[in-house]
């Protein structure tokens, strides 16, 4: 392969003693705002019902959503681990590919990177796009072509940002962040204030009841709106103390996030009845349309910013696994390397916004999803495995916080569980999820593997990663960030 051109520092930017890398701009506030805006999206403002109908009443509901908060902060305690004692970015990726090698890890890679982060953000900025356009559609149903406008616009936004500011991105984290925990703030305190005046009608255990399989499925629905406690683990090489921060950061944010989703459908059930809660298509729309009077827009502009962030906190996750995979050889050159001017991934931020893109033009993306949804509970047992594995194989390895081996192995054989059950609930997504994974084989014999390319392939891989260079200003990190 040539040498690849280098291209000068620009002065006006940085110093000349400067190194073009990616920069540590997380600290602790902004890594615990990266966990709760991430995994606070619009699930729990739009559509808690799936929790409600499969627990059969709303006091088994609310077990439910507290015991899926403590399964979850486990889980958040395993990767706390492997973040302080890994600090390396990818998150599952990584961890998999130190326990297991680089076949496994790729796997995981090809999944997400090719399907499940793209699809996830061309969704949640349709969800974006609705609640942005709602009101100037106040009697009818907003036309598809608009929400898809909208959502290619805000995913283009998005993108676009995090190609020149990391710190720009961590602020919008933020203040995403603090929004959506004041909009459920302001449905909690009227929850409370209706505790306080006794309206306490709904919160029994009256209904149809339950048995073990659709508890099962309560399960299920309520930890997929807990999903995302990995996301600081794909910007670790960027936390400004990982050592410290991650068992902070990940703790606090899973019992805050805990808390929040608990007393924000006791709040729900002081307003409305069951019945209401299942059939209404947003949640905290009808809460706000009942209390809030005049103050009712609170609630849609509140969804509008939560989305938004969450839309922020996967593409930093995304993009940093993409970075992270190509540094170690797993995909493109191109996608491995950092603008000199701003120090961002910029050639994995815009690969990303590529699919995006492309994802968003459907408005049934969500069906890609449903077929990789088992992956994600078998991946995540895969990577707290490797965590066993690694206390075994690696024993004198620095491990800052260390968490209980007990809470490992359980967590693992939860993980197992859910991915048990669900080849019995969704068994034909479970089938073509599986297909999905498999399609990826090729892909890295055929990347990773084959070394002794012909050589007119290889110079036509050359002269493209000259000319992505070129067009982006984008060279090799200079140094290690971890």
């Amino acid at each position: 392969m040539e040498q690849m051109e280098e291209f000068p520092q620009d002065p006006d930017v940085k110093g000349e003693n400067d190194a073009v890398a990616m920069k540590k701009e997380f600290r602790l506030f902004s890594s615990i705002c990266i966990i709760v805006g991430s995994i606070v999206g619009s699930g729990i403002f739009i559509s808690p019902k799936g929790v409600l109908y499969y627990s059969g009443s709303v006091g088994t509901a609310l077990i439910v959503w507290a015991a899926c908060g403590i399964i979850a902060l486990l889980g958040g305690l395993c990767y706390a681990e492997l973040g302080s004692s890994i600090p390396k970015s990818g998150a599952e990726y990584t961890y998999m590919n130190e326990a297991f090698g680089p076949f496994v890890a790729y796997l995981q890679l090809w999944v997400s990177v090719i399907i499940v982060s793209p699809a996830t953000i061309a969704i949640v900025s349709q969800t974006f796009a609705v609640y942005v356009i709602v009101p100037f559609y106040p009697d009818c149903v907003p036309p598809s072509w608009v929400v898809i406008l909208v959502s290619e616009a805000c995913i283009i936004c998005v993108y676009t940002y995090n190609c020149v500011t990391v710190r720009g991105a961590a602020w919008v984290q933020n203040i995403c962040t603090v929004f959506k925990v004041l909009g459920l703030g302001i449905i909690i305190l009227v929850g409370v204030v209706r505790l306080c005046q006794g309206e306490t009608q709904y919160l029994n255990f009256d209904g149809p009841g339950t048995n073990v399989f659709r508890l099962s499925l309560a399960f299920f629905n309520g930890l997929y709106s807990y999903m995302g406690w990995s996301i600081l683990n794909a910007v670790t090489e960027e936390m400004n103390n990982p050592k410290r921060d991650f068992p902070i950061a990940a703790s606090f944010s899973m019992i805050t996030i805990t808390i929040i989703y608990v007393m924000a459908n006791i709040s729900y059930f002081t307003v409305m009845s069951p019945m209401e809660v299942l059939q209404s298509p947003a949640v905290a729309v009808t809460f706000g349309d009942q209390v809030l009077g005049n103050f009712a827009w609170l609630m849609p502009v509140t969804v509008a910013l939560s989305t938004f962030g969450t839309t922020n906190g996967s593409v930093l996750g995304v993009s940093r696994l993409v970075f992270v995979a190509a540094r170690d050889g797993m995909l493109p050159d191109l996608l491995s390397m950092v603008n000199i001017r701003y120090n961002t991934p910029m050639p994995a931020i815009i690969s990303g916004m590529i699919l995006s893109v492309i994802y968003g033009l459907y408005p049934d993306v969500g069906v890609l999803i449903n077929y990789t949804g088992f992956s994600y509970w078998l991946f995540v047992g895969i990577v707290v495995t490797g965590l066993l594995w690694l206390r075994y194989k690696q024993p004198n390895r620095e491990r800052p916080f260390k968490v209980p081996i007990g809470i490992a192995i359980f967590f693992a054989l939860f993980c197992y569980f859910l991915v048990f059950l669900s080849i019995f609930i969704a068994t034909m997504e479970a089938v073509i999820g599986t297909v999905i994974i498999l399609t990826g084989i090729p892909v890295y014999f055929y990347g990773v593997v084959w070394k002794s390319k012909p050589r007119w392939l290889k110079n036509i891989l050359d002269t493209g990663l000259r000319c992505g260079q070129k067009m982006m200003l984008v060279v090799r990190q200079e140094k290690k960030t971890y």
